[in-house]
Formats: C-alpha cells, structure tokens, sequence
C-alpha cells in the first residue's frame, strides 16, 4: 500500500435494505404501555452498491431485490468501469460476487487494480 497515492484508493462496497422492516421497541409515557401490531414481514428489499474515493462519489447503483455476481458484473462494467482511471486501485471486501472470474478483467483493463480486503476486516473499508 505505500506505493498507492491516496487519491488513487477507491472503495467499493454493497449493502441491502429491507422497505417493509418495523421497529421492535417503543416508547410510552412513564406509568403507560405501549402497544403495536406487528405485521408479519411483507416488504421488499433494496441493494445498494457504490464506491468512493476521498473526494467523490465514483457510481452507485441500486436493484430491487438481493445481489448476484451477474448483477455485480453488471454494475462494475456499466458504473464503475466508466469512472476509473489508469493507476486506480479498487479495495473491495471478500463477497463472492465480488471475486467472480469477470469482475477483475473487467476493471484490469482499464488501467486499474484491484485490492481485495483480508477476511473479517471492515474497518479497512470505510
């Protein structure tokens, strides 16, 4: 890592959200109870995926529904792979999307690399 500029660092990450989740505590005035219907979970889910670098945004993308390595190849070849340049590194962690045969090809042949985190390490990806 000593020999990457810091502008250079791109970090790629994805999450998913659930639309449809309710809270599970609540909060009543002192002496009272409160007191809820929860529906069983009918909502959707959301994936977001995105990657940054100190000084913007690079490309973010969403999808109804969860994550595969077609989805995941997708975004890299049609938002990512646009906005990198030669020199850039993609740090990205040890999802098996992630590590699809494609996805470092794709980004390689831009001019960039990619840094895939050590397991269990979070904090490394910001």
């Amino acid at each position: 890592m000593r020999g990457v500029a810091l502008q250079d660092l791109g970090f790629l990450d994805a999450m998913g959200v659930r639309l449809g989740l309710m809270r599970t505590h609540a909060r009543a005035l002192p002496g009272a109870r409160a007191y809820d219907f929860k529906p069983f979970y009918r909502g959707s889910k959301v994936s977001v995926i995105g990657a940054i670098t100190v000084s913007k945004v690079l490309a973010v993308m969403t999808i109804n529904d969860s994550m595969d390595a077609a989805v995941f190849k997708a975004y890299v070849s049609q938002c990512l792979v646009p906005q990198l340049w030669r020199g850039a590194v993609v740090v990205m962690d040890n999802l098996p999307a992630h590590k699809v045969e494609a996805i470092a090809p794709l980004i390689e042949a831009v001019g960039a690399k990619v840094l895939y985190l050590s397991p269990y390490s979070p904090e490394f990806n910001p």
